[in-house]
């Protein structure tokens, strides 16, 4: 391994057709292995992609399985995988052995992971919160899905799919065809309104989202054809966030109306007037603020932190006062969630949209915008994009309300965010260790954000 392979992956990869898994090795057998630079835990594209070049099989992750500490000099992944397709030769020292054997075969550590998943097997039920993506069998169902809806939609041969992320919250097939490349996603039970709430926004709001070419609403699947464009984090252009914003701005406003169909949609409604009980909740529990740890909130920032929670109240009673209805509200609209090409942009992943109140979407894309192309975090800057965002609110309230309300709002999304992240499932944190520090990120953001408002909101700005 050298220094840029952080991850260990180990891999129980199952035969196509009957109960076996491959191990590798003559005596000493293991489970198939290779590192990795990190990446985002969902990624999966890696993975398979070293399955088909080394072992030359065609392979999808079904899920993980186990995911050692973060902070360990190398981190241990284990996944397991469906072979699919045609069985190709194997290079020598790798072959099939039945699922109950392998374990008895197997090296200690190795058959201590190939016990744990059997274990896993012999309790499986239905696939939890409808996660129907680590069963197998599950891809060729996908795929003949697939190959029916784009020969309806006059899209040519199925060419290829690429599975790119499998998670708790998705599972993200890239689809080559003939006539271009879509993506298809499936999301659990629990979120169920990303599938609703995508096909009508790209119904009523061609051009603001990608284009919903297919969906399977009981399976809670989408189909979309793939954007043009870039992130919005790779632009430079202050233009083309300030064009962002105001489209984005004008998606919620004309939502305003349509908050009864999004309710029927399935979106939660996120009121501000909620969120003192949500920080009172955070500042008493030491283990969300990771206190202690090395990416936790120090003690100092603890009591900053206490410090400001009159304050964030106080905010919370004026926002909700401000005469700005709720709306459609994204959830987490960070600049890597915003494609843009020329003078188009488009908005993806809806999976935490709920009716809201409109300016606490923009704190992701404020704070992103700085993270992302430091040239652009001037004030002169800031204030482009805002005032091009607030145009699209103009006649709701003053000018002066609309801008103070805004200022307002910035830590209040970021609280809302820690808040929905300490309600995280235990058992998707524990594979994905560093969801536990999203409570501490986004509460340091939100301090941040207090320490550059507070004077200003201490002031004379009281209004409403």
């Amino acid at each position: 391994m050298t220094v840029d392979d952080a991850v260990l992956h180990r891999l129980i990869i199952r035969h196509p057709r009957r109960p076996a898994v491959l191990l590798a090795g003559d005596p000493a057998r293991r489970l198939p292995a290779f590192a990795s630079s990190d990446r985002h835990t969902a990624d999966v594209d890696h993975i398979t992609r070293m399955v088909r070049e080394r072992l030359g099989l065609l392979t999808t992750v079904l899920r993980s399985l186990r995911h050692s500490d973060p902070l360990d000099p190398v981190v241990v992944r284990v996944h397991e995988l469906q072979a699919y397709g045609d069985e190709g030769p194997l290079p020598p020292d790798v072959r099939w052995y039945e699922r109950d054997d392998a374990g008895a075969r197997a090296e200690p550590d190795d058959a201590e992971v190939v016990a744990e998943w059997l274990a896993t097997e012999a309790a499986a039920g239905p696939a939890t919160d409808g996660r129907d993506w680590t069963r197998p069998g599950w891809y060729a169902e996908v795929r003949e899905w697939l190959a029916r809806v784009l020969d309806e939609a006059g899209a040519g041969d199925l060419q290829e799919i690429v599975q790119l992320r499998t998670w708790a919250f998705s599972c993200v097939l890239l689809v080559r065809t003939g006539a271009g490349d879509f993506y298809f996603k499936a999301v659990p039970e629990s979120i169920r309104r990303e599938c609703a709430v995508s096909a009508y926004l790209a119904r009523h709001f061609p051009g603001a989202v990608a284009p919903v070419v297919a969906t399977a609403p009981e399976r809670r699947w989408f189909l979309t054809r793939a954007l043009p464009g870039r992130s919005l984090q790779d632009v430079s252009d202050v233009a083309a966030w300030e064009r962002t914003a105001a489209a984005y701005g004008r998606l919620q406003r004309a939502c305003i109306e349509r908050v009864s169909d999004l309710r029927e949609l399935g979106c939660p409604t996120r009121e501000v007037d909620a969120l003192p009980a949500a920080i009172d909740a955070l500042v008493a529990d030491p283990d969300a603020l990771q206190s202690g740890r090395p990416d936790g909130l120090s003690a100092a920032e603890v009591g900053r932190l206490r410090a400001w929670v009159p304050e964030l109240r106080r905010r919370c009673e004026r926002l909700a006062a401000c005469g700005v209805p709720l709306t459609l509200e994204h959830g987490d609209l960070w600049p890597s969630n915003v494609l843009v090409d020329g003078a188009a942009c488009a908005v993806i992943d809806w999976e935490d949209v709920a009716i809201g109140h409109p300016f606490v979407s923009l704190a992701p894309l404020t704070v992103g915008r700085g993270l992302c192309q430091p040239a652009l975090a001037s004030r002169e800057a800031t204030g482009q994009v805002e005032r091009a965002y607030l145009s699209a609110f103009t006649g709701l309230a003053p000018t002066d309300r609309l801008v103070e309300a805004l200022r307002l709002a910035g830590p209040l999304g970021f609280t809302d965010m820690a808040a929905r992240y300490r309600a995280q499932r235990p058992s998707v944190v524990r594979l994905h260790p560093w969801m536990r520090d999203l409570v501490p990120q986004t509460l340091r953001l939100a301090l941040a954000l207090l320490d550059a408002t507070g004077a200003w909101a201490a002031g004379a700005h009281r209004g409403f």
